[in-house]
């Protein structure tokens, strides 16, 4: 036994590494892996923020926040993780294998014979062995190529695809963020109505007390208040359940309390829109659903090559080291010392596998079938897209000065009305009405604001360039 113990540490060697709680990454395949984070307008990796919340909550940090605890962007990187894995397994294929074995066995043998005791007998056997089996491929017509250069083009494929579910995270935690502010200006809005609204029943309150104007008037301005404190209710909540929806989403109890500070009408600049030819082309080349698309279309030719060529013959570098030692009773023949050593090249020519090969061929032929099929369809999809995006932002800039000139009007509108009401010239159904165009037109521009936010982004995902720059 004294010439086992380099075989044991061999096996040790071979052994150990998957008792560690980290693997190694001797191919460095993990620096493939793309970063899990949208970069920020420094340049600098985004980290994931922790402790207490600020008292006032801005957009870029909820968008942070959101980007670190969203489950999808955890999968995606995971994903893109594996794949990366995948490609160290395909370039371990270019490197020999070695195998270590240890035996150890003990038998037991008795002998009677009848006619002649004294030839009976009994025998014991102990026999340990130990051998080292290389094997390294030489050469294989291209076939690991095939496979390394496909784990290669998925991995580019997990990438995109980590960014494209990035860049959806990061429009989904705006547009949370603006529905946000959205419903604090709505609450807002409301309370200025309701103010309004209490102000029109003490001036009708007062007319009527005075004999000036009919109980009608005084109902009608009492029904309109009460309308308004409902819409007040109902924003108050709208309110509420958007900030839970903002907590929950940044990994918070959903009734954390949240203050958000931007401004709505804080409008970002639009220098990255340009003609409509030249952002679908931009599109094309730059939006990661695209990218995935043509890399899964590489992979699939690299698939149908590594098919073709596991059907062709393959040379191996052999070589073996063995020793086994028996320690035995002279019933077995005695004490046995054993050694070899061999080493040779080994033709291995696929001949027959009951038409598998065939098939495996025609899978791979129609796998690039498909990846075409989805190239074409991702192709139709990110154009859609940023057609319907940059049509929405059109109109949400045309409809955002518009509303902005109907609430002025309104405001103006109503305090005419008002005075006119208070000198006895106007009537209460006028006034009302203008109240109610005034509180209408406010909800039109806060929706056209926010709408045009989100148009924004969605025009900039679209194209594949969504990054903290479009948050200024």
């Amino acid at each position: 036994m004294s010439r086992l113990p380099p075989v044991l540490l061999l096996t040790l060697i071979c052994v150990a590494p998957h008792a560690w709680a980290y693997e190694p990454d001797v191919f460095s395949t993990g620096r493939l892996v793309a970063d899990r984070a949208v970069r920020p307008a420094a340049g600098n990796n985004l980290h994931c923020r922790g402790g207490s919340l600020p008292a006032e909550l801005g957009l870029e940090e909820a968008i942070e926040r959101i980007l670190c605890h969203d489950p999808q962007t955890r999968l995606a990187w995971a994903n893109a993780k594996a794949q990366a894995a995948e490609v160290g397994i395909r370039q371990a294929a270019y490197l020999p294998r070695l195998d270590g074995r240890l035996d150890a066995s003990r038998d037991y043998s008795a002998t009677n014979y009848q006619d002649a005791s004294d030839m009976s007998g009994d025998g014991t056997r102990r026999r340990r062995s130990a051998s080292l089996e290389l094997s390294w491929v030489l050469y294989d017509f291209g076939r690991r190529n095939a496979a390394l250069r496909g784990a290669q083009q998925l991995l580019l494929a997990a990438n995109a695809s980590q960014d494209a579910t990035l860049q959806n995270t990061f429009a989904l935690a705006a547009q949370a963020y603006f529905d946000g502010l959205a419903a604090q200006r709505r609450l807002t809005a409301s309370r200025q109505v309701v103010d309004l609204a209490t102000q029109n029943l003490e001036a009708a309150d007062a007319k009527y007390k005075a004999g000036a104007a009919a109980l009608a008037d005084r109902l009608q301005a009492q029904t309109a208040l009460s309308q308004a404190s409902l819409t007040q209710i109902r924003d108050e909540g709208a309110l509420t359940n958007a900030l839970g929806v903002i907590a929950l989403r940044m990994g918070l109890p959903p009734d954390t309390p949240l203050h958000l500070y931007s401004e709505l009408d804080v409008l970002p600049d639009t220098g990255f829109v340009k003609a409509i030819d030249e952002m679908l082309a931009i599109a094309r080349r730059d939006h990661p659903a695209m990218l995935g698309a043509k890399a899964r279309l590489q992979a699939a030719d690299a698939s149908l090559e590594e098919a073709r060529a596991s059907g062709r013959p393959s040379l191996a570098l052999i070589a073996n080291m063995a020793r086994s030692r028996a320690d035995q009773s002279q019933a077995f023949g005695g004490n046995t010392r054993d050694q070899g050593r061999s080493i040779g090249l080994e033709l291995r020519i696929p001949l027959f596998e009951g038409f598998a090969h065939n098939y495996l061929i025609r899978d791979a032929v129609a796998r690039r079938e498909a990846s075409e099929a989805e190239l074409a369809d991702t192709e139709q999809r990110v154009s859609l897209e940023v057609w319907n995006n940059y049509q929405a932002l059109s109109v949400e800039t045309r409809s955002l000065a518009r509303t902005r000139e109907l609430v002025e009007q309104s405001r103006q509108s109503l305090e005419v009305v008002q005075g006119r009401y208070r000198s006895g010239v106007g009537s209460m159904v006028e006034m009302l009405n203008a109240l109610t165009v005034y509180a209408s037109a406010e909800d039109q521009h806060i929706m056209a604001l926010s709408s045009w936010q989100t148009s924004r982004l969605r025009l900039a995902a679209s194209l594949g360039r969504l990054e903290f720059w479009a948050l200024r």
